[in-house]
């Protein structure tokens, strides 16, 4: 990378990347899935997920970068669409959690039996998760806006999107490794039924105004 290059852009680099990690970091339905998927399901399951949120993330990142997101907004139909799998795609966690806590263990079963999904799978589920949000580009969108002047070239906004790519990844694949802790499995063991009440509360919620928002 040029030297001059990063002399004139690298102070917008670093606003367009703390930005998202702060965002990124938040909690939200990415996380708190990487949170329940990791504790019950394993570290390999974590990481594999998370992965598969960073694609839809990078997908929806080019597609702002590409200067597309101005006419996603004005279309109705794409946009109504997108809201109603995303709804009903929060809806059916919702639905998955509520019934993992009412599951009581069969006789002789114990809450350590491991739950075996595909990493694949996890990976679908991931990047299903993020490709199914419309407000994901929107936020793409403004994330660029922050550190990009009107004539920024288009390697600086590829080269934020990978550095957020990259960050995007540590966050969340350090988010399945915590969760995956001997202590955290332990905890989400002995509250299962709670946590999965609570996971359930707040993808329902999510995806109550996921299917009510309207479009700007």
């Amino acid at each position: 990378m040029p030297a001059d290059f990063l002399s004139l852009y690298l102070p917008n680099l670093l606003l367009i990347l703390s930005v998202f990690i702060v965002g990124a970091a938040s909690p939200g339905p990415a996380t708190l899935m990487i949170m329940n998927v990791s504790a019950r399901e394993g570290r390999a399951a974590g990481v594999m997920l998370s992965l598969g949120i960073v694609t839809g993330s990078v997908f929806w990142a080019c597609v702002a970068a590409l200067g597309f997101v101005a006419a996603l907004k004005t279309s109705i139909l794409f946009f109504t669409a997108m809201k109603m799998a995303g709804g009903l795609y929060l809806l059916f966690l919702a639905f998955r959690a509520f019934r993992s806590a009412s599951r009581k263990p069969a006789a002789g079963v114990t809450e350590a039996t491991p739950v075996t999904i595909s990493h694949s799978l996890q990976y679908l589920r991931g990047l299903l998760l993020h490709l199914t949000n419309p407000k994901a580009p929107l936020v793409w969108m403004a994330t660029l806006s922050v550190g990009a002047a009107t004539t920024a070239p288009p390697v600086f906004l590829f080269t934020a999107v990978a550095l957020c790519a990259l960050a995007g990844t540590g966050v969340f694949v350090g988010y399945a490794c915590l969760f995956s802790t001997r202590s955290a499995v332990a905890a989400y063991r002995k509250m299962r039924r709670p946590f999965d009440l609570v996971i359930g509360t707040l993808f329902g919620a999510a995806g109550i105004k996921l299917l009510t928002l309207k479009s700007a």
